[in-house]
């Protein structure tokens, strides 16, 4: 049990900076459909990835982590998946 737990926390480990380029990859997408599109989907996007951080702000403050701690977890979470497509 506890090799599963540490090769799944080994799975979700992410840098900042790899959710740095997440946000960048998000704010880019989102301009770009707004403009490609409508407004109102770039918005849906922007929208959709800030729900997303604040349910994960919220599970990360019951879980028992405070101040920037709460908000440094639900970054990675919300941001982290750039991770998986950069080499």
């Amino acid at each position: 049990m506890r090799a599963s737990r540490g090769s799944l926390g080994e799975l979700f480990r992410v840098e900042l900076p790899i959710a740095h380029m997440g946000l960048a990859i998000v704010i880019t997408a989102s301009v770009f459909a707004g403009v490609v599109w409508a407004p109102g989907t770039g918005v849906i996007i922007a929208g959709s990835f800030a729900a997303l951080f604040v349910v994960a702000l919220c599970v990360a403050l019951l879980a028992g982590r405070r101040g920037r701690s709460a908000v440094r977890a639900a970054y990675k979470f919300t941001f982290g998946w750039a991770d998986w497509i950069t080499p």
